[in-house]
């Protein structure tokens, strides 16, 4: 963007202060201190937080294009507006109804008046142009969180802008937790660090503090408890999210309906689309169903490219529970399949790019069939009890004799020792078991996975409420083990 078009932006808006410090930035650039200087006095706080917060340079641009896109859109519907009226003036000096009658000369004069007022650019309520003055209604304290991939080429950047163009007037929080990136792949884990934290007060008053070293060239300061204890909430939210979503859709595909509550998607055998639920599915049910139901009649959900889900524009999407998520949405927005690498052993469960959890499995070599399943019959212990050689969970693949599932053979956990199927260890597969819902897509190929750490630690496991009658008492499962 050239300064010209930011000139005309601050003449028009010279209350914008992020406005002020992007026109600095132009003209710092271009070796003009002096007016670089005179910018940065009238960006003011802003100046002060994003200098203080050493954040990387182009971070902004995304907000600067938006600033004068904002502005030409103003611009061509103030031009419209005016060639109405000039129309609308015509009619009036042609005197065509008499002025005395109903919708008349006064009428219409008075419409004039009406449309002549709406000009005035103030009115507008967009969040991008939203003034960081003070404001007299009630404001209320809210913590928002998202994640961003860190690493290599990635410095959250795209996050960082988003955060700004989406905060508006009142007292906000936003963190930026970081993810690990492997090649194509962004690593979710349960706790994950804080990498920014930008924040709001009454007054509007903005201020951002970089958390990760090598970013600010800094020493930053120890991330409150209070962060971490939310962050640790909202990353396990977002998981159980990715679930129900998942479920809701399997659900659907199903029998080409939706379902009605949560407890539809919990059944006994065989109709346990889901295997563990929690009191938190209830009230995110109706947001993430409003939002399956939407996807559909779209074709399929959008997001921006960056690990940054864009807003759904639908009521229920912009209700609790996911007021503390970044755009009012969940974040992994993708429904969850299941890919297993024969060539390293790893099973990942995954959501879009973003791999959830990845574990270390057993196969069988040439046994192990590679290609395209999904998860049909879920069962709690296949062989009637929690020892037997399919341990104490079972999820065959499509209508075959191969299944994923536990052992009482754990030391052949990274072997191709299975006559083909897939093994876990217990802890691994029962919680493979309450994540991936009936209906997950699983595929088998060489290659397919980087290698990463496998499993996460007992107490950052997803484990809820086992939904009951999970067995299958009228069959003897014979998987090839």
């Amino acid at each position: 963007m050239q300064n010209t078009d930011l000139r005309s932006y601050v003449k028009k808006h010279p209350d914008n202060k992020m406005a002020w410090y992007l026109l600095g930035k132009e003209y710092l650039g271009e070796g003009q201190e002096a007016k670089a200087n005179y910018c940065f006095q009238q960006a003011g706080e802003v100046y002060e937080a994003f200098e203080r917060s050493k954040a990387p340079a182009d971070i902004w641009m995304d907000y600067q294009e938006k600033l004068v896109e904002e502005s030409e859109q103003k611009e061509k519907k103030r031009r419209r507006r005016k060639m109405w009226l000039t129309l609308l003036m015509f009619l009036l000096l042609a005197g065509l109804p008499p002025a005395d009658a109903p919708g008349g000369k006064h009428e219409v004069a008075d419409a004039l008046s009406a449309a002549l007022e709406t000009e005035d650019d103030a009115s507008d309520a967009s969040p991008v142009n939203k003034e960081r003055g003070a404001s007299t209604a009630p404001v209320e304290q809210s913590n928002v969180f998202t994640a961003a991939a860190f690493g290599g080429q990635n410095d959250g950047g795209a996050a960082l802008a988003a955060v700004w163009s989406r905060s508006g007037n009142g007292l906000h929080t936003t963190a930026v937790l970081g993810m690990q990136t492997s090649d194509k792949w962004l690593v979710w884990k349960r706790v994950m660090p804080v990498k920014y934290i930008v924040q709001t007060n009454s007054k509007g008053k903005l201020t951002a503090q970089s958390y990760d070293a090598k970013q600010c060239n800094c020493k930053p300061p120890e991330v409150s408890s209070k962060i971490k204890r939310l962050g640790l909430a909202w990353t396990s939210k977002q998981e159980t999210a990715a679930v129900l979503s998942s479920a809701i859709i399997s659900y659907h595909k199903q029998h080409k309906t939706w379902p009605k509550s949560v407890a539809a998607l919990a059944q006994p055998f065989p109709n346990n689309i889901l295997g563990e639920t929690s009191a938190e599915m209830s009230e995110m049910f109706p947001a993430l169903l409003a939002m399956s139901q939407a996807k559909v009649r779209a074709g399929e959900g959008s997001s921006t490219g960056d690990g940054i889900p864009q807003a759904v524009e639908s009521s229920a999407a912009k209700k609790a529970p996911f007021a503390d998520t970044l755009g009012g949405q969940p974040f992994l927005e993708k429904p969850l399949e299941i890919v297993i690498d024969k060539s390293n052993h790893r099973l990942a469960l995954i959501s879009g790019s973003t791999i959830v959890r990845m574990y270390e499995v057993g196969l069988g070599g040439k046994r192990t069939p590679e290609g395209s399943y999904v998860i049909t019959d879920k069962v709690v212990n296949p062989n009637g009890h929690a020892n037997g050689e399919f341990g104490s969970r079972g999820m065959q693949l499509s209508n075959t004799n191969y299944a994923i599932h536990g052992t009482n053979e754990p030391d052949s956990i990274g072997l191709d020792e299975s006559l083909g199927c897939v093994r876990m260890s217990k802890a691994d597969v029962e919680e493979l078991f309450a994540l991936a819902p009936q209906g997950t897509p699983v595929r088998i190929g060489k290659d397919l996975l980087p290698e990463l750490t496998p499993a996460p630690q007992a107490e950052q496991r997803y484990k809820y409420k086992l939904v009951p009658q999970q067995n299958n008492p009228n069959k003897t499962y014979h998987w090839l083990n």
